[in-house]
């Protein structure tokens, strides 16, 4: 059986649900909605663009740089509370490989690790 899809939430959130034909009556009624909506799909496709180029042509500590900063993007701080484990499982490789990029990023003065947490300097 085939795990469905999920997000994760870094911060609390509201979610609201907006019924299919009401979306396409907005779309249609409101030009500001319609450009909502399209310049929302826009913004995601540019995402998943930059996610594909990333895995599929840059290096590991290039992919681990691009990922530490969305986190730290996405909650506005500087302590990202991830295990060197869940980085690996997120960039699909092993916690060994993660833990010694992080150590090198550290020895060159971008980070500061702490246990379970990354304090992001630069």
């Amino acid at each position: 059986m085939k795990k469905p899809n999920h997000g994760e939430v870094i911060e609390d959130a509201e979610l609201m649900l907006i019924p299919l034909p009401l979306m396409d009556k907005w779309m249609m009624q409101h030009r500001s909605w319609y450009e909502f909506v399209i310049e929302t799909y826009r913004s995601r496709f540019e995402e998943v663009l930059e996610v594909i180029d990333n895995i599929a042509f840059r290096a590991m500590d290039e992919r681990l740089e691009f990922y530490l900063k969305r986190h730290q993007e996405a909650c506005g701080c500087n302590e990202i509370k991830l295990s060197h484990q869940e980085i690996a499982s997120e960039l699909n490789t092993s916690r060994e490989v993660i833990s010694r990029l992080l150590k090198k990023m550290e020895q060159r003065g971008l980070l500061k690790l702490h246990r379970n947490q990354i304090e992001v300097l630069k």
